[in-house]
């Protein structure tokens, strides 16, 4: 089962890759400036490198799991600062962050402290970038199992030990506790949340895959 991870993180990257480009249109002068990215990554950052290389790039994660240990962040860009915090409040005053980015997070955010982390976005950033994947892919990507975010969730909570995150880690337990966690938006709940930025929509084979929210001051 190792292999459908295997086969599917060249896509991955290249979507990121892909993303990343994006971003250096919208902001032509990103290597020059500072960014803030929430809930994010050091594979990230490695994959996007060739492509964008902000001055300083700031990480708030609620935890810091090992790929920060110094073992394994040896490759990752020397401009990374990488901090814990509360997962609600953004340490930075109205409008101090010059670009945000949050890829993948706001899926894993209970929905009841979602609007709340919207509104700490908009609030601290005067410009962000927001990903989430989108609903309609028949392919939920967390635990790599076609329709799973499609099956009502005390089915797909059973059915999701199956998938090939479950048969990989066989801890029932974990699965399921991951598969909580994980809720993704619609389109219409995503947009909801960022009423004042571009809503873009990324496709894979005409099919949509994440959207996007983007707001450039």
């Amino acid at each position: 089962m190792r292999l459908w991870f295997y086969a599917l993180s060249p896509f991955m990257k290249q979507f990121r890759i892909s993303r990343a480009r994006k971003i250096k249109r919208i902001f032509p002068d990103i290597d020059d400036r500072s960014i803030v990215d929430i809930g994010g990554s050091l594979h990230y950052w490695r994959h996007v490198k060739p492509e964008i290389e902000p001055k300083q790039i700031t990480i708030y994660n609620i935890a810091l799991d090992n790929q920060f240990d110094a073992a394994n962040a040896g490759g990752a860009p020397g401009n990374i600062q990488a901090n814990v915090y509360d997962g609600k409040h953004i340490p930075a005053s109205d409008k101090q962050i010059d670009v945000l980015i949050c890829n993948s997070v706001i899926e894993h955010v209970p929905p009841g402290e979602r609007v709340g982390l919207a509104r700490e976005i908009m609030r601290a950033a005067r410009n962000y970038v927001i990903q989430t994947p989108a609903k309609v892919f028949p392919l939920e990507p967390h635990f790599v199992m076609p329709f799973l975010h499609w099956l009502p969730r005390r089915i797909g909570r059973t059915v999701v030990k199956y998938s090939p995150f479950g048969l990989i880690h066989r801890d029932p337990s974990l699965t399921q506790t991951f598969f909580d966690e994980v809720n993704i938006l619609s389109a219409n709940e995503f947009r909801a949340l960022f009423p004042e930025g571009e809503f873009v929509v990324e496709r894979f084979l005409f099919i949509p895959k994440s959207y996007l929210i983007i707001h450039k001051t």
